[in-house]
């Protein structure tokens, strides 16, 4: 008999749960999570606000570019898109390395919730702290939908990190 306690095929101990930080797993749900939450605005703006469903991105760009790119346009551009996804891409994959942090060590629905916790943080720093300072466009979005789209980001960003997590114990580094 040996005094060796079992391992699963993910390199761990059975029973145990993770605990090590997961970078690129982190960097990965959190892009994930981003699709989910831009798809959901779109949606929202195309059927529900009456928008075109490139506002969003729109609104995201004139972080970079300012308030002069701000819906409505009435023309479509590829570089202000391209510049709203890379924010908003950049800015998911920071996330995500909050919800690797906020997540770890959790699996189940204590890892949904968590990460529902963690969007909801981001929705009440984003646009109750920093857009009502640096980008006042950004106010009008405030309310339930916004709400929701971030703890979906949180939970669907969460979702993926503890699946994701597991299957490359080699991204503990």
């Amino acid at each position: 008999m040996t005094d060796r306690a079992a391992t699963t095929t993910d390199g761990l101990t059975a029973g145990a749960r993770p605990t090590a930080l997961c970078p690129v797993a982190g960097v990965l749900a959190g892009c994930v999570a981003g699709i989910a939450y831009i798809a959901a605005q779109a949606s929202f703006a195309a059927t529900v606000q009456a928008q075109d469903a490139w506002a969003p991105l729109q609104r995201i760009s004139a972080i970079l570019l300012g308030p002069n790119d701000l819906p409505p346009s009435d023309e479509h551009s590829i570089t202000i898109a391209g510049i709203g996804l890379l924010i908003h891409f950049g800015l998911a994959a920071v996330f995500g390395r909050l919800l690797d942090v906020a997540v770890r060590g959790r699996t189940g629905v204590a890892a949904l919730l968590r990460g529902a916790l963690v969007g909801l943080f981001l929705y009440g720093v984003n646009f109750w702290v920093v857009a009502p300072v640096a980008f006042p466009w950004f106010d009008t979005n405030r309310g339930l939908v916004t709400v929701v789209d971030h703890l979906m980001f949180g939970a669907v960003g969460a979702f993926v990190y503890v699946h994701l997590r597991p299957r490359h114990p080699e991204w503990l580094t």
